[in-house]
């Protein structure tokens, strides 16, 4: 492009100095020198041109680089965030999934609790009253039992919105104090109906499914068994001696007589 425009350049000259033949020599000379300055202007022009054109060059070349780099790191960028969202869309389906699945185990243990607090309910009545009403019982199983009532008379939306943990919260309540109840031996005083009668007696609980029950004297005996619809029934003992020996029993078991080994009979209704 230089050597185009200095030949350029020179032919203006010479059809600049053909055309002052005609003329004196002052008048050339001056021409001349205007022509000469002229095309020097111009090349310096081409020449910064030239120049200015090389030093954006390497800026638009530099700049071109570095886009590329840029292109080439957003690429791996969004292949990055592409996998990313691939792994959350799967966890969220597990996730999904695990949700899924536990909605329909809950709305399967909500339609089947009502028949387990009917079950649980039934153990109440063989619940000696002493073991929550006095003041060595269990307030917590007291109130448990009287929520589970309130639960079950309740209208369905009442449920609803009362929440699964706070019905299972009494029938959990309820089955630990049974079983705790059940693994022992209970050696209380309680008023139960003798004949026509009630009279103060001495009642050994084992556990909910038996118990004995003796006088203070030694003299009646009875024994009892848990029914779930009745409660607890006593019924009278015959036998020789067999007050005397529910009583020592009765004694050996709350600590006011000394151990020792006693033959009772036992039936299980």
């Amino acid at each position: 492009m230089a050597r185009l425009n200095r030949a350029c350049a020179v032919v203006g000259i010479s059809l600049a100095i053909g055309g002052l033949q005609g003329q004196t020599v002052a008048e050339t000379h001056v021409e001349l020198k205007t022509t000469i300055e002229q095309w020097m202007e111009q090349m310096q022009a081409t020449q910064e041109l030239e120049s200015s054109w090389a030093s954006r060059k390497d800026v638009l070349q530099d700049s071109i680089v570095g886009l590329k780099g840029m292109i080439e790191q957003a690429e791996v960028d969004i292949a990055e965030v592409e996998k990313r969202l691939a792994a959350v869309d799967e966890t969220s389906r597990e996730k999904l999934d695990q949700q899924e699945a536990y909605n329909a185990a809950r709305d399967a243990f909500r339609s089947a609790l009502p028949e387990v607090e009917a079950e649980v309910a039934k153990l109440q009545p063989i619940i000696p009253e002493f073991y929550y009403e006095s003041e060595d019982g269990s307030p917590k199983l007291k109130a448990a039992l009287e929520d589970l009532q309130a639960h079950i008379t309740m209208e369905p939306d009442e449920k609803e919105d009362l929440g699964l943990n706070k019905r299972l919260q009494p029938l959990v309540q309820i089955l630990s104090d049974a079983e705790r109840f059940h693994t022992k031996i209970w050696a209380v005083k309680n008023r139960l109906r003798v004949g026509e009668t009630d009279k103060n007696m001495n009642v050994l609980y084992m556990g909910l499914s038996y118990a004995y029950a003796v006088d203070d004297e030694g003299t009646v005996a009875l024994r009892g068994y848990s029914d779930l619809s009745e409660g607890w029934v006593f019924e009278p003992m015959e036998g020789e001696d067999i007050a005397s020996r529910v009583l020592d029993l009765y004694k050996s078991a709350d600590g006011s007589g000394e151990s020792q080994m006693v033959n009772l009979p036992l039936e299980i209704k």
